[in-house]
């Protein structure tokens, strides 16, 4: 209750009348989800056991230099036919069907039809009536049966030829449309989503679609169709989720770049793990049709979920961001404005202060100093180290508001009818769901117990962070915090560290653009890093950090690099 009491006089009358009122649920709740994830330890010591006899798998080393090339160059070198498209998507193929047993991250491919669509974009580049430079700035039709047609332009040419994979939740046509559900494995798409048909329109080539958790709910990828989905630089480890196929194939340089989603760090935590980069871009952004699961409630949906780009090089995210972007918020995000970044105001925190979240290892929190001391040394102003006094309440304010958005899609009704017998069934081992999709439905049903009051004053309180964080940034400020408190985990341990995801999903709940970038590695070859918070549609801000931080520290480094393999 100190806590609670320091809060009471540093806050305005208000939220004194909230705390006054609410500190007792509040509290309890607590307490009472403090004791179950230590009680969940004890469980878990027969798997302590048995991780004393795995050892890693080795991920195969990257011989084929294209590989090694950002998706900007890789554009630059097919236009100027000094690569061919066809040559570069091969190389693709080839290291994917080399790793993927290793990493088990694809659901399904559709290579046969990938090197198809490579040869009609070099023959596009070939096409004698378009120099170089027009190339770049005009989008003919690539289709099979319009490619007489192909001085038909529709829009600039970012990404011709560039092999491209997906999330397994984001619909791509004539494809398994899963997700990760059993229930649901024979469905195919009809269409692509929006974000995927802007890719095609760009020139780039869907190769696979990759694994996800069942609903996307896991911050691990394992199902009950495709398994789990490993960490390429230890296989012990999980890859994070629920993107996790998408950072899986990227650190593996099986992917270049890749399209993943994010409602409580879906995208980012995997982006961490791997050692890769994920924006999660300001709400109404990307738009998020043909994305499964979806929700009716649509406004409180886009206002915490999104798409987003994923990337092995820094630069590709706004490249991707560019492309896959709904065109009228260009003039908003204004993502081609340039950024002095010696001018940016940087601000930073070394961790939330709850307690009900891991402590942030000394690995991150060195990570966090190197990015700091790199901007002390080139920003015009200091970096300051600053104390939101709501943020070590966001995990559960944030907790609250978004597992009260109604309607999203789930294997149960309403507010988690028929999650208790469903749960039963999962302990007796007759479920055809995962543990944490039940989970879900279980804390939907007895969030519906909470007082209706409780649930709108937390919401109130995460607005009242918001403000806080968005005045302090303004238009040319950024907002520094670990990733994650810690490193990638073993397999199964993110279930007794959920709520260590708050780092990630409270921004998801205050509706703030952020950026995963990967900093370092520890001696055990496990990439860390940092992510960087922008006010609403200063996207532009975190992606120039993501530049800056790769020149700084390098970036993503193959996993036999990074574990001294």
């Amino acid at each position: 209750m100190e806590g609670i009491l320091t809060y009471l006089t540093s806050r305005n009358t208000v939220l004194k009348d909230f705390i006054l009122k609410m500190s007792t649920g509040v509290v309890t709740i607590k307490i009472v989800t403090w004791m179950l994830l230590k009680s969940v330890n004890v469980l878990y010591i027969p798997l302590y056991i048995t991780r004393l006899f795995k050892k890693s798998k080795i991920c195969p080393a990257i011989r084929d230099e294209i590989l090694l090339l950002p998706a900007s160059e890789l554009a630059d070198k097919i236009r100027k036919q000094e690569l061919t498209s066809e040559v570069v998507v091969k190389a693709y193929i080839s290291r994917i069907e080399e790793v993927n047993p290793v990493i088990n991250a694809v659901i399904e491919d559709r290579f046969k039809q990938a090197i198809e669509d490579a040869k009609y974009a070099d023959k596009l580049v070939s096409f004698g009536t378009l120099s170089v430079e027009e190339l770049k700035e005009k989008h003919p039709l690539l289709g099979k049966n319009q490619f007489d047609t192909v001085l038909i332009c529709i829009q600039h040419l970012q990404l011709v030829g560039v092999p491209l994979t997906v999330k397994g939740s984001i619909e791509v046509a004539q494809m398994k449309s899963t997700s990760g559900m059993v229930t649901r494995a024979n469905i195919t798409a009809k269409n692509d989503a929006v974000t995927v048909k802007y890719a095609r329109e760009a020139g780039a080539i869907p190769l696979l679609t990759s694994n996800i958790p069942e609903l996307c709910m896991n911050w691990e990828t394992s199902n009950k169709l495709k398994g789990t989905t490993r960490n390429p630089h230890n296989t012990t480890r999980t890859c994070g989720g629920s993107s996790g196929g998408e950072a899986s194939l990227l650190a593996s340089a099986c992917s270049i770049i890749g399209i993943g989603s994010d409602i409580a760090g879906s995208l980012r935590l995997p982006a961490h793990f791997c050692g890769v980069w994920g924006h999660k871009p300001s709400p109404g952004a990307v738009s998020s049709i043909g994305h499964y699961p979806s929700c009716k409630s649509v406004e409180e949906w886009q206002a915490s979920f999104t798409l987003g780009p994923m990337a092995r090089y820094a630069s590709d995210l706004k490249l991707l961001l560019e492309v896959i972007m709904e065109p009228e918020m260009r003039s908003t995000l204004l993502l081609k404005e340039p950024v002095n970044f010696k001018e940016v105001r940087v601000f930073y925190m070394k961790d939330i202060g709850s307690f009900l979240t891991s402590k942030v290892n000394s690995d991150c929190l060195d990570a966090l100093h190197q990015v700091v001391d790199h901007f002390n040394s080139i920003c015009y102003n200091n970096c300051k180290e600053v104390n939101l006094s709501l943020i070590k309440y966001a995990p559960e304010l944030a907790g609250l508001s978004l597992l009260d958005i109604d309607e999203v899609d789930n294997i149960f009704e309403g507010r988690g009818e028929g999650c208790y017998k469903e749960l039963f069934k999962y302990m007796t081992g007759r479920s055809r769901s995962t543990l944490n999709v039940v989970l879900y439905g279980v804390l939907r049903r007895l969030s519906g117990y909470l007082p209706r009051s409780m649930i709108e004053n937390a919401k109130g309180t995460m607005k009242e962070l918001k403000n806080e964080i968005v005045k302090l940034l303004g238009t040319d400020g950024i907002f520094v915090i670990p990733t994650c408190p810690m490193e990638a985990v073993y397999h199964g341990d993110m279930v007794r560290k959920a709520l260590d995801s708050s780092y990630l999903f409270i921004f998801n709940a205050l509706g703030l653009p952020v950026t995963n970038c990967p900093v370092a590695y520890t001696s055990k070859g496990l990439p860390i890093g940092v992510q960087v918070i922008g006010a609403p549609n200063c996207d532009r801000l975190t992606l120039a950090a993501a530049v800056e931080i790769e020149k700084a520290f390098g970036g993503w480094k193959p996993p036999s690099a990074a574990n001294g393999g």
